[in-house]
């Protein structure tokens, strides 16, 4: 019979037990264990206490806008990038067929880019120039090398002959192309700034970076895995037609607005440009809205969802509709924003950016993890009492959400520092969150590495109710 790669009870046909036998399994576990920790050590640390500097004024001068990159940085790269990383190299051979290219620098691509961001989230510590921009550097060339091995594994892996990726490969490989690209430009610029005597990136350089590795990079490789596995959740046949179109259209609208909002923010800006950033938008809503609409999960014809996984797959729901109002959200911001021949304000984009990255992204990260990742998938044999918590875990991803959203969705009116409140509130919510799941993965981690963890005596044990 065919190999089959499981995700949470129903099968997907992806490659043969010979093929299978010569795939040696990547160090997801590296990645994840790096990605929940740069997360839990240093974005959502941060999460928390910006908005706790802010509500109680602390005087934090340019540091604090300092910190606010770094935590983005943190964010997008270290939790969510290498969590795509690690999974991309796991799953990657199971769909294309093919054992992962340049093995040897897939261990370097967590090296880097965790050492990468870490070393940019510790520069603003730092009041002596030389020791920030040394660290700025340094952080900033070792984000450039892993982006560029992370693109060159997965361009290498599935723009072979022989792979059998299909759609999915259009996302992996164009989302890649994004990171490297991301990477580039984030070291030209930071040589830029550093030169230039300035310690950050200017708002619009750092939007049009930050626009590029989200809907360029993560939005991409979310889509990958979303129009595969959640399409065969939901009972529909894979859309390849739709989910390339899909694909394009992303990574056009992606470029579009990095690249129009860069040249905005180094040459003089003017109705035409931001006409044109806001083209760029409306076209990443609708390929977003069109991933959603490829998925089937708002119209399934089965749910292939074990019983044992309908909780989780909540997660993935919740994700899908929080992209939807995402979706919504942009398209009238950046409809208005066109019309009148301006560009989205500041909290604009950050009450669209947050949707996505709290309530689309880290909500898939979470439900999909406990849906493919083997720890999790052996969880629910050892601890299968565990309902509660995983819709403890769901309220308050989606709670947190909501309480980031909302004082950008107010805008000026409310400029008041009790703003920063519900912020403080949602970080902390996002924090106990993900910190509970890490919890939950390391120890299935080391339960799992005991010879006799699947006994009919050790899994008796984690059935007998408590009481």
């Amino acid at each position: 019979m065919p190999d089959t790669t499981h995700t949470r009870g129903i099968a997907l046909k992806d490659v043969s037990p010979s093929q299978a036998a010569h795939h040696a399994e990547a160090p997801y576990q590296v990645f994840l264990a790096a990605a929940l920790s740069l997360a839990l050590l240093g974005g959502f640390m941060l999460a928390m206490l910006l908005p706790i500097a802010g509500a109680l004024e602390w005087d934090w001068g340019t540091r604090w806008q300092e910190f606010a990159q770094a935590h983005g940085q943190l964010q997008l790269l270290g939790f969510a990038g290498l969590f795509i990383a690690g999974m991309a190299f796991r799953l990657m051979p199971r769909f294309s067929g093919r054992p992962l290219a340049y093995p040897f620098a897939v261990r370097s691509v967590v090296v880097l880019i965790g050492g990468g961001v870490g070393l940019r989230s510790l520069a603003p510590l730092f009041g002596n120039d030389l020791a920030h921009g040394t660290l700025v550097i340094s952080g900033t060339v070792l984000l450039f090398g892993g982006s560029i091995a992370f693109a060159a594994v997965i361009m290498r892996t599935l723009l072979h002959p022989e792979s059998k990726a299909e759609a999915t490969g259009w996302f992996f490989v164009l989302g890649a192309g994004a990171l490297a690209a991301a990477g580039s430009l984030n070291l030209i610029l930071t040589v830029r700034a550093i030169n230039d005597g300035i310690r950050m990136l200017p708002v619009g350089e750092n939007n049009a970076l930050v626009s590029i590795e989200l809907y360029g990079f993560i939005l991409m490789f979310i889509g990958g895995i979303a129009t595969r596995a959640v399409t065969t959740l939901a009972g529909h046949p894979r859309s390849q037609l739709a989910a390339r179109i899909a694909a394009a259209a992303l990574a056009i609208g992606a470029a579009s607005h990095t690249g129009v909002t860069l040249f905005s923010a180094i040459e003089e800006p003017s109705p035409n440009l931001y006409r044109m950033a806001n083209v760029a938008l409306l076209i990443i809503a609708l390929a977003l809205l069109l991933i959603v609409w490829a998925t089937g999960i708002f119209h399934p014809r089965a749910n292939r969802v074990a019983s044992a996984s309908q909780a989780q797959f909540w997660f993935v729901r919740a994700a899908f509709t929080w992209l939807v109002v995402s979706c919504l959200l942009l398209s009238w911001y950046a409809a208005g924003a066109l019309a009148d021949g301006k560009a989205l304000d500041q909290f604009e984009v950050d009450a669209v950016r947050h949707m996505l990255t709290i309530g689309v992204v880290t909500m898939m990260i979470v439900g999909m993890a406990m849906l493919v990742v083997p720890e999790f998938a052996g969880r629910r044999l050892q601890h299968p009492h565990e309902r509660g918590a995983m819709w403890a875990l769901f309220i308050a991803i989606n709670l947190a959400a909501a309480l980031r959203v909302w004082p950008a969705l107010e805008g000026i009116g409310w400029l008041s520092s009790d703003r920063y409140w519900p912020m403080a509130a949602a970080g902390v919510l996002a924090t106990t969150a993900v910190a509970a799941f890490a919890f939950m993965f390391a120890q299935s981690y080391l339960e799992q590495r005991r010879e006799d963890w699947a006994s009919l005596e050790a899994l008796g044990r984690s059935r007998t109710p408590r009481t």
